[in-house]
């Protein structure tokens, strides 16, 4: 029972900070639109939404294995094509968290003229936010259809 709450506790967490994630990556797509060198609090902002976008993905790696395992054969059972949904969003949240690395690096690595670094950062990072909301709603989706079970 403990461990079928840790994996739900685990799953709603990896879903909330994707949550987060998605709209985090709003923040510097906005801030370096014009390619214009990062404030301080700038680059607090690019890091952090780095953070948060690989903590999401990272949580999502780290619950795979039990997934697979205690969900994922019924939730094909269940709907052939949610399940090939769960799959097309795993691949996708790959293309948010590299698109979201790139755009950190851009925006890190700009030099003080590299304004078209500097806005490439930026198209990353709203590329990266619209995958993310795709993958948050496909994920949402998926969840309704088939979770870890219940406790108890």
């Amino acid at each position: 029972m403990v461990v079928a709450v840790i994996w739900r506790l685990l799953e709603s967490m990896h879903g909330h900070l994707g949550v987060l994630a998605a709209v985090a990556l709003l923040h510097p797509a906005i801030l370096l639109r014009r390619g214009l060198p990062l404030s301080r609090g700038g680059r607090w902002a690019v890091g952090l939404t780095g953070v948060v976008t690989a903590l999401a993905f990272g949580l999502g790696v780290g619950i795979y294995e039990a997934y697979r395992e205690l969900v994922k054969r019924s939730l094909f059972q269940a709907d052939r094509e949610v399940g090939l949904l769960f799959e097309t969003k795993e691949h996708l949240a790959w293309a948010v968290v590299s698109l979201a690395v790139g755009g950190v690096a851009a925006a890190f690595l700009a030099g003080p003229r590299d304004r078209d670094l500097r806005r490439g950062a930026a198209l990353a990072f709203a590329l990266a936010a619209l995958l993310c909301f795709v993958v948050v709603g496909l994920g949402t989706y998926v969840a309704s259809v088939r979770s870890f079970p219940e406790p108890g």
